[in-house]
């Protein structure tokens, strides 16, 4: 992307913002850091022009990892720049995951440029892990992450979505009704794991992300709606490098969702209709589940329904299953707490970082 759409890119953010002063800029990929000058120029010109929009600025970068030297990552921390490293587990099985182009491994080149950095440095990256069927056991994923030094976590399982896939991709997603249900174990493992960590004071919500289990939890601590919907649109727009508007990364590429272009504009017309279409899902929600007093939307987001059913209003129901897994769990988990720590979870919940990875911890 081209420095100068970049920076339309955020002229466009700040003109649609609404009432909104906290905004967070995405850097994405691909691969963000092979585009260093564009992030730096992109951070630079938001903190320049903060105070004149006044606005808030928060900065996330998910990166393979590759590319994060020492001397890069100071410089994107310095910079207000909340990084997410990709990290798959033990070297084996992220090198599977993630392999370079030449199909050669790229965990030790990950691994070099953690051990160069100092503890400080790393305790203020987030290590962040893919589970696939490949290895779903998620404790002894979230303890690798431990070993290597962080301190903030985020474990989220494959979405087959946002592609159509071919059948060898396909193992890499939980598909198969014997995978779903060695998901959900994996889940009820991790719960488990977090809620001692919770209690021995190892783990909380000011510093993990721990696959946003804090979050449900939280919101169920203060009877408050727990999704409040997939933000596509509304919360959130993703620009390609063409400068394409579109709802969210999932979109990009796919024309007949492209809401303008930052070079000319946004199209109110086409955003008024994906809106009026996407907002269908609720005549499907709120007629056939019963959490819908609680999520108040669909469980799956809507490019995953796009894929599964060719209608981004049309919930896809294995997603749905595992949005009312994860619920359960985390309904279990604050009722476990509560006996445990009852005099500790005000203290738990009140930190609430606008529920973005952007928050100021350090």
């Amino acid at each position: 992307m081209p420095v100068a759409i970049a920076l339309r890119a955020v002229d466009t953010l700040v003109k649609l913002r609404g009432k909104d002063k906290d905004l967070v800029v995405d850097f994405y990929g691909g691969e963000p850091l092979l585009n260093i000058e564009t992030l730096m120029a992109t951070v630079d010109y938001c903190r320049e022009n903060q105070s004149k929009w006044k606005v808030n600025f928060h900065f996330l970068l998910a990166t393979n990892g590759t590319l994060l030297t020492p001397s890069v990552a100071k410089k994107l921390l310095n910079k207000g720049v909340q990084v997410a490293v990709s990290i798959d587990g033990p070297k084996a099985i992220h090198d599977n995951n993630r392999p370079f182009i030449n199909r050669k491994g790229s965990f030790d080149t990950i691994s070099s440029n953690l051990k160069e950095m100092p503890k400080t440095v790393v305790k203020r990256l987030v290590g962040r892990t893919t589970v696939t069927p490949f290895f779903s056991d998620m404790v002894k994923l979230y303890e690798h992450l431990r070993k290597l030094g962080f301190e903030r976590i985020e474990i989220f399982e494959s979405e087959d979505a946002c592609h159509k896939i071919s059948p060898r991709q396909e193992l890499s997603f939980f598909s198969t009704e014997e995978n779903y249900k060695l998901l959900c174990k994996a889940y009820e493992k991790l719960a488990l794991r977090y809620i001692d960590d919770v209690v021995s004071g190892n783990l909380n919500y000011s510093k993990t992300f721990f696959n946003r289990f804090f979050k449900l939890m939280q919101r169920l601590y203060y009877s408050q709606e727990v999704s409040g919907g997939c933000p596509a649109a509304k919360g959130q727009i993703a620009v390609s490098v063409d400068g394409g508007i579109y709802p969210c990364t999932s979109f990009l590429g796919i024309k007949d969702f492209e809401l303008g272009n930052v070079n000319y504009g946004f199209e109110a017309r086409k955003y008024e209709r994906f809106i009026a279409n996407t907002n269908r899902r609720f005549e499907h929600c709120q007629k056939d589940c019963d959490l819908f007093s609680l999520c108040r939307s669909t469980g799956s987001c809507l490019n995953v329904n796009y894929f599964f059913n060719e209608d981004p209003a049309v919930p896809h129901k294995k997603s749905c299953a595992l949005f009312a897994e994860k619920l359960a769990l985390a309904a279990a988990s604050l009722s476990i707490l509560s006996e445990k720590i009852p005099h500790r979870l005000e203290k738990l919940f009140g930190f609430d970082p606008i529920g973005k990875r952007g928050n100021k911890l350090y």
